[in-house]
């Protein structure tokens, strides 16, 4: 079977956490800082705090920047849940936008939601597609951004994570990079980067407000093997995107094509017509797994109606994510382009 998702480790990789092992140092120690600095340089920002995960990183930024129990936090409908199970766990109030065509908010979407007690806007960079966080400035609200998903990509010159107030990156492992489990949150304020480590490091904060989700030296040994290639990791995402594009060109699907220029290729997704269960079902006989752009949609686990979010309801319905990552090999790659052409055999192109 093709897995959808699949990390890239190598000896090295492998050679970098026995070393640690080895050690005997593999709690949070100076590998981690050695993690968060070179991240910091890789993103151009001030610094970074490394925590246990993703969810961890946007707690922390969410509890930095003061947010409490009346503020209201905007994010799109189009993300995975633990993003706004951050937001109900500082006890604010999250509320939901629809999304643009590539997936992400737009100035548009995130202003029918605006009031007086929006404390955040987390701007989410969906599949790796850079969003134009630059625009959203114009409402003055602190942003965080949400680059799980988009580690490494860039718009007009500069990378996610260092244009919003906070970034936030997970390094799961099913991420871009990853370190198992784990996280981290930037910034280029010196006030916010001291606040968090001493939310992460239970410095001048009540136990009530310690955040207490450290990253370890084993796990920042990953890490930074992984960092050391990650060049590689892109240049890898792209040839298989360029791949897709060239050979499913005459299929009778909706291609990413349009993102070309602004995504890392996190995801690689394709718009179709019918119903993605059925495709699902046709790639499994195949033996390749794909999955929806995301699992559910928000407003549906919050009972809201679906005509407030009439795009975010048609991408889900229409979007099926391809295999897509490093540890793809040519020929699985050349299997998935055949699986699609016999599925799509004889249909118009779009």
């Amino acid at each position: 079977m093709i897995t959808h998702s699949k990390p890239w480790i190598t000896e090295a990789d492998q050679q970098a956490v026995v070393t640690v092992l080895s050690s005997g140092m593999i709690a949070q120690g100076q590998l981690v800082h050695q993690l968060e600095t070179k991240v910091a340089h890789y993103l151009d920002v001030a610094g970074g705090v490394a925590v246990a995960s993703g969810s961890s990183a946007l707690v922390l930024a969410l509890t930095a920047l003061g947010v409490n129990n009346d503020d209201e936090v905007i994010l799109p409908t189009y993300v995975c849940k633990s993003v706004m199970e951050s937001v109900i766990g500082v006890g604010a109030k999250p509320v939901l936008c629809d999304i643009g065509h590539d997936g992400n908010m737009t100035q548009e979407t995130i202003a029918a939601q605006v009031t007086s007690k929006t404390a955040v806007i987390i701007v989410v960079h969906i599949f790796g597609v850079a969003a134009n966080t630059h625009a959203l400035k114009c409402f003055g609200i602190p942003i965080i951004e949400d680059c799980c998903q988009a580690f490494g990509t860039s718009i007009n010159g500069a990378k996610v994570g260092s244009i919003g107030t906070i970034g936030i990156f997970s390094f799961h492992a099913t991420k871009c990079l990853t370190t198992g489990e784990g996280g981290m949150a930037v910034s280029n304020s010196s006030n916010l980067l001291e606040k968090m480590r001493s939310l992460r490091d239970g410095d001048s904060f009540s136990v009530k407000e310690r955040i207490t989700a450290p990253l370890t030296d084993l796990q920042a040994a990953l890490g930074l093997s992984q960092l050391s290639r990650y060049s590689n990791f892109l240049q890898r995402r792209q040839e298989i995107a360029n791949y897709y594009l060239h050979h499913l060109h005459n299929c009778s699907l909706e291609l990413p094509a349009a993102i070309n220029q602004i995504s890392i290729f996190f995801r690689f997704p394709v718009r179709v017509n019918g119903n993605f269960e059925t495709y699902q079902q046709q790639f499994h006989h195949h033996n390749i797994q794909v999955r929806r752009g995301v699992d559910n949609l928000l407003h549906r686990l919050l009972g809201l109606e679906p005509h407030q979010f009439p795009t975010a309801e048609r991408l889900f319905a229409e979007t099926v994510s391809l295999p897509i990552y490093p540890a793809l090999s040519n020929a699985e790659l050349q299997q998935v382009v055949l699986a699609c052409h016999t599925i799509w055999s004889n249909q118009r192109e779009y």
